[in-house]
């Protein structure tokens, strides 16, 4: 991937053979949004086929990149490693110019160093925090369970990129009496927390255990146990995909 911010743009689309690409239009329309912001003019009317051709013949389920970068889409395909539960180690998160913050970006080697910072230390997952906060995670977006039963998850100016995943499933969280708080997630507000989950295209739904090695007080399961249930409810929607196959 170009090394420039500004040169490409990207969002990763789950696939499934014998259903096609969930979230399409949600995916897509962040893109569009990330594009703008960083300057950049992709052709919509030709990311499915883009899509379509990178998926042919894939007989499992993958993670798509799909990425706009030289007035082109590439795609390029990987296995998907879903966890239930992981351990979780903090970093200083990356920071950018101004609107670059929360876009997905040609810059985006810094997951890759994050993930081997994870796998170094034994860690699945990588909290990444800028002045004393946690504001995203390098693949997924961190929700808290406070000890008042209130569900947090990091304001947008934060820096986090917004999560297609918890815009899913946020009406069903509010649904089971969890509605989604924007909070800084502070070290007091951590400190408060019963629970920490992680939900994104790559990783599903993952209760954290530990972070840093320290676990949470009192754990609830309440937390994960609810987003779980909404998550699947949405995979199993038809609406939720979009079928490659019959885009020809």
């Amino acid at each position: 991937m170009p090394a420039g911010p500004r040169e490409a743009v990207f969002t990763t689309l789950l696939f499934r053979p014998e259903r096609g690409v969930a979230d399409l239009h949600l995916h897509l329309a962040r893109l569009q949004v990330h594009a703008q912001a960083l300057r950049l003019n992709p052709d919509m009317d030709t990311a499915l086929e883009a899509l379509t051709e990178a998926c042919q013949g894939r007989l499992t389920e993958g993670l798509v990149r799909l990425t706009w970068s030289n007035d082109e889409w590439t795609c390029s395909v990987r296995e998907r490693l879903s966890l239930t539960d992981v351990d979780a180690i903090t970093a200083p998160a990356p920071r950018w110019a101004g609107r670059i913050n929360g876009t997905k970006h040609g810059a985006w080697s810094w997951a890759s160093e994050m993930a081997e910072k994870g796998e170094a230390m034994g860690a699945d997952a990588v909290l990444m925090v800028h002045d004393h906060r946690i504001v995203d995670e390098r693949r997924a977006t961190p929700l808290l369970l406070d000890d008042d039963g209130v569900v947090w998850a990091a304001p947008e100016e934060d820096g986090g990129v917004a999560s297609i995943t918890l815009k899913t499933i946020t009406n069903a969280l509010s649904a089971a009496g969890l509605p989604v708080q924007r909070g800084h997630l502070n070290e007091r507000r951590v400190a408060r927390a019963t629970a920490m989950v992680l939900v994104g295209t790559g990783l599903g739904v993952a209760s954290v255990d530990t972070v840093d090695g320290v676990t949470f007080a009192s754990p609830s399961q309440r937390l994960v146990d609810v987003c779980r249930v909404a998550y699947e409810a949405h995979m199993a929607d038809e609406a939720t995909w979009t079928s490659l196959w019959g885009a020809r």
